[in-house]
């Protein structure tokens, strides 16, 4: 039967804290994440150092960040001696991320889940890997599942994301009204959109997946001719009449292809021709003058 612990302060409500109630299960879920000694691992929220202990006790180099001062003292006399643990009395969404390599583990409080995946997917250097527990309804939106979503498609060029384990109301004490997984973004080495193109490609994302109409046909006619989009509903296997939230990451990503393509032959096309127009004005300027 899971061991449940006395809380060193009492719950703040406006916080949305949510605390694991057994360590041991708490151990058994840090020892499963792919994370080695001498990581450096932010974690966000670190309530009475729960899972603080355990990154320790992994001997990972951990940064406890906690808002609640009545915690923060706590984790402070908690970890007092531990030499890989610092403990900060700060707000995450303002707190400056690492320029070296770091991942995060984190019990992400209910309330800023957005806000805190948006700065850590955004930062200029992103984690290694992100470890969130979220509410399961958020963590499917992420992952874009059954469904892609305009995050899972904006995002997962640049990151892998999975829900790693789902939990169950009783692992946390208070229970909350809500189903919570364990999710994990993980950066790519190799991204799968250039650095050069990614404006282009969340571009060319916002304005096919937001576009108003009923089906894949009308949404990709503003970026395709009629002829081209039947071609790639056969070439990649997709329905026309179809809504755009039913085409899968890895056809996005070939639209996309297909798209930078056409977009860069234009271009090229333009270029060309426009100096083959300079090069006309310029052997008809000798004649010009001599008239």
């Amino acid at each position: 039967m899971a061991r449940i612990r006395s809380h060193v302060a009492p719950r703040r409500p406006e916080l949305s804290q949510h605390f694991f109630r057994d360590p041991v299960f708490v151990r058994q879920l840090v020892a499963g994440l792919p994370l080695k000694p001498f990581d450096l691992v932010i974690e966000i929220g670190a309530g009475d150092g729960v899972i603080t202990q355990a990154l320790a006790d992994r001997a990972c180099s951990v940064i406890a960040i906690e808002k609640d001062l009545r915690l923060y003292r706590w984790l402070r006399r908690r970890f007092l001696g531990r030499t890989n643990v610092q403990c900060w009395h700060a707000d995450f969404l303002t707190f400056r991320l690492p320029t070296v390599p770091y991942s995060v583990v984190s019990n992400v409080p209910f309330g800023v889940t957005a806000a805190v995946v948006r700065k850590l997917l955004g930062a200029p250097l992103p984690p290694v890997d992100a470890f969130l527990v979220v509410q399961r309804e958020a963590a499917e939106k992420f992952v874009g599942a059954p469904q892609e979503t305009l995050f899972s498609l904006l995002n997962k060029p640049w990151f892998e994301i999975g829900i790693v384990h789902r939990l169950r109301r009783d692992d946390f004490a208070p229970p909350p009204s809500v189903d919570c997984a364990l999710i994990r973004f993980h950066r790519r080495e190799q991204p799968l959109v250039t650095r050069a193109s990614r404006r282009t490609y969340q571009g060319f994302v916002r304005a096919m997946f937001g576009r108003r109409g009923p089906n894949v046909y009308r949404a990709l006619r503003g970026a395709f001719s009629t002829t081209q989009v039947k071609r790639l509903s056969r070439e990649l296997r997709f329905s026309v009449d179809s809504p755009p939230s039913d085409l899968s990451f890895e056809q996005w990503m070939a639209l996309f292809r297909f798209y930078e393509r056409v977009h860069l032959e234009a271009k090229d096309s333009r270029s060309a021709k426009s100096e083959c127009d300079s090069r006309v004005l310029a052997g008809a300027e000798p004649a010009a003058a001599a008239r």
